[in-house]
């Protein structure tokens, strides 16, 4: 899958997973597990769906001959928004952040381990 295939399809789920009225069933519908077992190690299992929205309000670039930034703010029309997502795992030894594709390849038995966890969420470590 490409990454204009893989957009598409995070946005589809995004607006999906939004919308639906049964959050859980539309996890299982979307192909997304609530556990997944990890070969040597404790299973993983679903801990959150985090969607966080960004809004580019400006622009910034190296000044030149400068240290100082050259800072544009956005007119209103121009501001845009992104959606960010990620499935949050958990188990006794750890935190770990998925893609949609991560955690589809999961559940589709993929013969490759899930990401090693986050250093910012791994626990213990500072958030």
């Amino acid at each position: 899958m490409d990454g204009e295939e893989r957009k598409a399809l995070e946005e589809a789920f995004i607006a999906g997973f939004r919308d639906a009225p049964d959050k859980r069933a539309f996890l299982g519908l979307a192909g997304i597990p609530l556990a997944i077992e990890v070969p040597g190690a404790t299973g993983l299992r679903l801990l959150e769906v985090r969607l966080g929205d960004r809004y580019r309000v400006g622009a910034a670039a190296p000044g030149f001959g400068t240290r100082e930034l050259s800072y544009q703010p956005l007119p209103g029309a121009l501001v845009t928004r992104s959606t960010t997502l990620a499935f949050v795992y958990v188990s006794a030894d750890s935190v770990r952040e998925l893609s949609l594709e991560d955690a589809r390849d999961a559940a589709a038995g993929e013969d490759r381990a899930p990401p090693e966890p986050h250093a910012a969420i791994a626990r213990g470590a500072p958030a």
